[in-house]
């Protein structure tokens, strides 16, 4: 079977389990002068990702904004590796048996398109913080590649990503601050999510022997 090698930012992953792995989470943060987003996700034990094999994936997005206003938070993905995404909104803190009170439904068994353009998932105040979680699978019969995710999020003149390139824009803001706080350490680094698949051996074989 076709497998893939899930990596964010400079860290390497381990072995996946059938359910969404989720063991020993690595915390990054991008923080501007409004918007914050929170990124969570177990890359060490992640590993071989496989069809019908998730990596859970939780953004929490939050903005501390002048004025009344909205957040609009949305994805996109670049590259040719076919993912699968599940996507759900909490709008309290995930606990380990789920979302108090519900989950919204975002997106299911979604191929997210390559493309680059962002889709808006959802919108919320910006009083309020959203508990986005992603669930993401390489998609059956998944020949091989790789592909970028990011998630977006928008609003008081503010936007920013967390993902394959990560950052903050906004006019006459200062520079966004980027950090990977895991086991006492702070590193400075751009947060990548990053699906690259593995073709069979004997496929390198043959191309070698060619």
């Amino acid at each position: 079977m076709k497998r893939a090698l899930l990596l964010v930012g400079l860290v390497a992953l381990g072995a996946l389990s059938a359910q969404p792995a989720w063991a020993a989470p690595t915390t990054q943060v991008v923080q501007g002068q409004i918007l914050r987003l929170v990124s969570v996700a177990d890359w060490d034990a992640a590993g071989s990702l496989l069809p019908g094999e998730p990596v859970q994936w939780d953004v929490a997005i939050s903005a501390d904004a002048p004025d009344p206003g909205t957040v609009t938070i949305g994805a996109s993905a670049t590259g040719d590796a076919e993912l699968v995404v599940d996507a759900s909104l909490c709008m309290q803190p995930w606990t380990a048996s789920g979302c108090p009170g519900g989950a919204s439904v975002l997106r299911s068994g979604w191929s997210i398109p390559r493309d680059g353009v962002e889709v808006a998932l959802t919108r919320i105040a910006d009083t309020e913080t959203a508990h986005l979680r992603l669930s993401i699978a390489l998609a059956a019969g998944e020949e091989g590649g790789s592909t970028d995710v990011l998630v977006h999020a928008a609003g008081a003149g503010e936007s920013a990503t967390i993902g394959g390139g990560g950052g903050l824009a906004t006019t006459g803001m200062s520079p966004v601050v980027y950090g990977v706080f895991a086991g006492g350490a702070v590193l400075l680094v751009v947060g990548t999510l990053l699906v690259a698949t593995r073709r069979r051996r004997r496929s390198r074989d043959a191309g070698d022997e060619s």
